[in-house]
């Protein structure tokens, strides 16, 4: 199925533009969201979809060429895609937040060359091997740089980016600017393509189909000091500022999954309305006006307003605790953390309830391929699970009880 790239190229200044370039994306991707979804084919035209509406670069700060768009307004953005392609609205996320990495860091070069490619090539952003699970790629020093070498099973829209950032820990006898690194974790950024890295082409999962999450590995990658973001121990305790992101990050899931209900209840009304029967038993001369069809859209619609209103707080939230930067605590960044979790754990659940109970109000024949419905249950089912939310309510429980909050975790 082909996508017709007809957004006009415009950098817009302001929130309201971008959220209708992203609505005029949104509906060109979901026009095509079924059959692209059976395809399975990388994203390259989608990613094109994006960069032709000049919503690749609205994370980077004005300062340095970009859109300056805030985290609140980028959680938006991503619900209004979500509504559109699941798939391709979760590695917006990686790709907007990463534009980001290493901009208040000291490799002027490195920085540099990413906002040069960013702003001026449209490049796209994806990451490999993130810090939580180990083995992570090794980096071992030789003559002229570093070496990269291992291999990830999930690597979400690494095969389509330009841009890698990889997670890696230095082999022994490593020294970086006269200070002993063995043993530390570290980021580097990889061109894709380059020499020794290849991807499995192995992504085969019953949902989130279009991300390409296989696996990648790396042998004997080259890399220089002029890619390197930064390296520390593992024993680090970084300021609050700097562990925000994770956070900001889960409120996007949350944000993920609502507009993929949202969606998913969207398409239901639609059938209902135009091709909906009433069942033999019922009065009703149409679907839409049978009182238990009426009766149970209007409890998912309820169940949707309430996670749009805790997705809107997580939202507020997190953008107070961003606008606070290195003076933001401890106790207020956790309570941002709690407030963005409650959301992911209730953007979860209603999701998971709506892209599975709109079939009782659809009917037997909704089921036909054709439409492709199911797509929203298996895409929120697959990717809700990236992160069990069991552990986030227990750190939403822990705040809520005994007031602690949530502690700075790669996934807290």
């Amino acid at each position: 199925m082909t996508i017709h790239a007809t957004v006009q190229r415009e950098q817009r200044s302001d929130f309201q533009g971008w959220a209708e370039k992203a609505e005029e994306v949104a509906r060109e991707l979901k026009r095509t969201a079924a059959a692209r979804d059976l395809a399975g084919a990388a994203p390259h035209a989608e990613i094109d979809l994006l960069r032709l509406a000049g919503l690749l670069t609205i994370y980077i700060p004005k300062r340095f060429g970009g859109g300056g768009a805030t985290p609140a307004e980028v959680l938006r953005i991503v619900r209004i895609l979500a509504r559109g392609d699941t798939s391709i609205a979760q590695i917006v996320i990686y790709h907007l937040f990463g534009t980001a990495i290493g901009l208040d860091g000291d490799n002027k070069s490195l920085i540099e060359r990413r906002l040069q490619g960013f702003l001026s090539k449209g490049w796209f952003h994806a990451g490999i091997a993130q810090a939580a699970y180990e083995p992570l790629v090794e980096a071992r020093q030789v003559d002229g740089g570093f070496v990269l070498n291992g291999a990830k099973p999930f690597t979400s829209g690494a095969q389509v980016a330009d841009t890698l950032q990889v997670w890696v820990r230095f082999a022994g006898s490593t020294r970086i600017a006269g200070t002993d690194a063995s043993g530390h974790i570290g980021q580097f950024i990889v061109a894709n393509p380059t020499s020794g890295l290849s991807f499995g082409n192995d992504w085969d999962n019953i949902g989130q189909r279009l991300t390409v999450s296989g696996s990648a590995a790396l042998e004997n990658v080259a890399a220089s000091a002029d890619d390197l973001v930064g390296h520390w121990p593992d024993d680090t305790v970084h300021p609050p500022h700097a562990t925000l992101h994770v956070p900001i990050v889960h409120a996007a899931f949350g944000e993920l999954y609502l507009g993929t209900a949202l969606a998913a209840l969207e398409d239901a009304r639609d059938y209902i309305t135009q091709r909906g029967r009433p069942w033999l038993s019922s009065p009703a001369k149409k679907a839409s006006e049978d009182t238990l069809v009426v009766e149970r859209f209007g409890r998912l619609s309820i169940a949707l307003a309430s996670a749009q209103a805790l997705a809107d707080a997580a939202g507020e939230a997190v953008q107070r605790a961003f606008e606070r930067g290195r003076d933001l605590t401890a106790e207020e960044r956790g309570h941002a953390a709690a407030i963005a979790y409650q959301s992911k754990v209730h953007s979860t659940e209603v999701a998971l309830e709506v892209t599975s109970r709109i079939f009782e109000l659809t009917g037997a024949r909704s089921t036909a391929r054709s439409f492709g419905f199911d797509r929203y249950w298996r895409n929120v089912r697959t990717h809700s699970l990236h992160d069990p939310v069991h552990y986030k309510v227990l750190e939403v429980g822990d705040f809520a009880l005994n007031g602690r909050v949530p502690p700075p975790t790669y996934y807290s």
